[in-house]
């Protein structure tokens, strides 16, 4: 592969020539290719069949909120320079959300206690679920968490229900970000 960078005739240029080879822009970089070539023979693989699924939804998805003036605005407020609502939107459902960690230093198995999670994702998380169970494995109580104002990647969830026993208690807690991706953290205490 060839590196080109201070050639003015090909500096910045993207895509293929004549199917013979192919530019490609990396970041302030430009690079040439041969064209790949394609074996229509070749059945694809599972994962190359799930990939391709998966690019499919997000392009529905994309599309989607495109058609959503409220969805789209929000989108476009996000998107760097370069980058549409539809690509931000893109991006969003093929990314999901990372719970980061779950502080339970306030929690003593009392109703009005309450449990922070850190969530983030790549746009917004939506909503964050907390369950609370048992040693036993018996649920005690499960909740949305609400979103602090302030710092918008904190969530607290306020407990309910009594829990006696804390000890081997299992708290999980599972963002999820506007397309429906969750993503999930547990803990033991």
């Amino acid at each position: 592969m060839a590196n080109v960078n201070q050639n003015l005739l090909v500096r910045g240029a993207r895509g293929n020539v004549g199917k013979q080879f192919v530019y490609r822009k990396h970041g302030n970089d430009t690079n040439i290719a041969r064209m790949p070539v394609m074996d229509k023979n070749l059945a694809p693989t599972e994962k190359q069949v799930h990939v391709r699924e998966l690019f499919s939804e997000a392009a529905i998805y994309a599309r989607g909120v495109l058609s959503s003036a409220d969805l789209k605005k929000e989108y476009e407020k996000k998107a760097i320079p370069g980058r549409t609502a539809y690509n931000m939107a893109f991006r969003d459902f093929l990314k999901a959300p990372v719970v980061k960690g779950i502080d339970v230093l306030n929690y003593k198995g009392t109703p009005g206690s309450t449990i922070v999670v850190k969530a983030k994702d790549d746009f917004r998380v939506a909503e964050v679920r907390l369950s609370i169970h048992s040693a036993a494995g018996v649920l005690v109580e499960e909740g949305n968490a609400v979103l602090n104002p302030v710092k918008q990647n904190l969530w607290t969830y306020t407990a309910t229900q009594n829990n006696a026993t804390l000890a081997g208690c299992v708290i999980t807690a599972t963002a999820l970000d506007l397309p429906g991706n969750t993503g999930s953290l547990e803990i033991t205490l």
